[in-house]
């Protein structure tokens, strides 16, 4: 039977397949992930094993070279809602606090 509840997101999400890295305790802290959907304010992610995640972490998008400050919004076995608190453009920020987010995007991205 289909679901007909109406879609309680504020922006629709678009079907995606993209690397992710999600980053916690300081940068100490990450794992694997893929996006499998996304809108401008959160995303649906897939991990292979499932973390013991903090309710806030990053997320870093590796193809786009961008981290969000991420609030856990549900979690169902190895998918993962986030809702976005904050974007962060990795590829040009120089702030001393986001370096260790800046080196592990540049370990994972394609060259």
């Amino acid at each position: 039977m289909p679901d007909n509840s109406p879609d309680r997101r504020p922006a629709s999400r678009r079907r995606v397949l993209l690397p992710g890295l999600i980053v916690y305790g300081n940068g100490v802290f990450t794992c694997d992930c893929t996006f499998r959907n996304a809108s401008g304010g959160g995303a649906r992610i897939t991990v292979a094993q499932l973390p013991q995640l903090p309710e806030r972490f990053y997320l870093i998008a590796i193809r786009e070279g961008v981290a969000y400050d991420c609030r856990l919004v549900w979690n169902k076995g190895l998918d993962i809602g986030v809702k976005f608190e904050s974007r962060l453009e990795l590829s040009s920020n120089n702030d001393l606090t986001l370096a260790r987010l800046k080196k592990l995007w540049l370990a994972k991205a394609p060259r």
